[in-house]
């Protein structure tokens, strides 16, 4: 039999319909290579993003602890003012956010397995920050003994609770890239934090499959 007459079929159909399989099945292949594509650059942006936030927390943390010395120093200075009630100290304007400004608009790269703790980090950084312009004016020197030694103790407790919170966020990011999201998950639950689940995530997305 013809094949263009093959089930009643004209061969101009056929080639239509074979010319048609071939676009489709480009249409297929290059949806799959730009998805592909997507998802590499989106995990290289991410690891990127993960290193540039960590090595700034890890400065930050220096700072706020100094290997033991930011602890004494306050002590120290607590004392200071406790037995001279005119002594207004010195706070340093300090800038621990400048990295996470410059990614801030792209914050939705990050993973939901860090993207909240590391944004509630920066938080308490920019709250340190506007407690600490408070603390350089004139209002805060004429407060008064008392005042001025609650408002540093705010201070340092504010420094101390964003150590902590530092820390925890270099545990993630440092989880994540070397053993996944899931360990991530576990550590997020080890941690206290609330998990929020998420049973309809796309087994194809990097952010969800187990690495390392």
């Amino acid at each position: 039999m013809d094949a263009g007459t093959f089930l009643g079929i004209d061969a101009r159909i056929w080639q239509a319909l074979i010319a048609g399989s071939v676009v489709a099945a480009g249409w297929l292949w290059n949806g799959w290579r730009d998805r592909r594509d997507a998802r590499r650059l989106r995990a290289e942006r991410l690891r990127d993003y993960h290193k540039a936030l960590f090595a700034e927390i890890r400065n930050a943390l220096s700072a706020y602890w100094d290997e033991g010395e930011a602890t004494e120093d306050s002590d120290r200075v607590l004392r200071r003012m406790e037995a001279e009630p005119d002594y207004v100290p010195f706070i340093p304007r300090e800038r621990h956010d400048r990295v996470f400004a410059a990614l801030v608009q792209d914050i939705e790269v990050l993973p939901r397995q860090t993207i909240d703790v590391v944004v509630a980090f920066y938080s308490q950084v920019d709250a340190i920050a506007a407690l600490a312009d408070d603390m350089r004016g004139e209002g805060y020197a004429e407060s008064g003994p008392i005042r001025r030694i609650a408002i540093y103790s705010d201070w340092i407790e504010m420094r101390a609770r964003a150590f902590a919170l530092g820390q925890n966020v270099l545990r993630l990011i440092d989880t994540y890239s070397a053993h996944g999201p899931r360990a991530a998950d576990r550590l997020l639950s080890d941690l206290g934090y609330v998990r929020v689940n998420t049973p309809d995530a796309d087994p194809s997305d990097p952010e969800d499959r187990e690495t390392g």
